[in-house]
């Protein structure tokens, strides 16, 4: 019998890349407070984090640029994606 029934897919000392994917389909008032928290405790150390962010974004022109401002304070505009899950 194998004494690790979980082992790793890895051998001994490999390092993986554990990229990580956040969909936000999610109020947008809860936007920031959500990123904040993705990037304080659940960024990748080894790979890539992406956000995906489902519209509405914002309620009109000022509020969606300001929310925009207020995420790309939390995490760089390559970072984010912005989706119109009605096309």
């Amino acid at each position: 019998p194998n004494p690790n029934p979980n082992p790793s897919p890895n051998p001994k000392g490999a390092t993986a890349t554990a990229n990580r994917l956040f969909y936000f389909a999610i109020p947008p008032n809860v936007f920031l407070d959500s990123a904040a928290m993705i990037k304080a405790a659940a960024v990748s150390p080894t790979g890539w984090t992406r956000l995906i962010v489902e519209k509405p974004f914002g309620h009109d022109l000022s509020s969606a640029a300001a929310l925009a401002d207020d995420m790309n304070a939390i995490f760089s505009e390559d970072k984010i994606y912005r989706i119109d899950h009605y096309l």
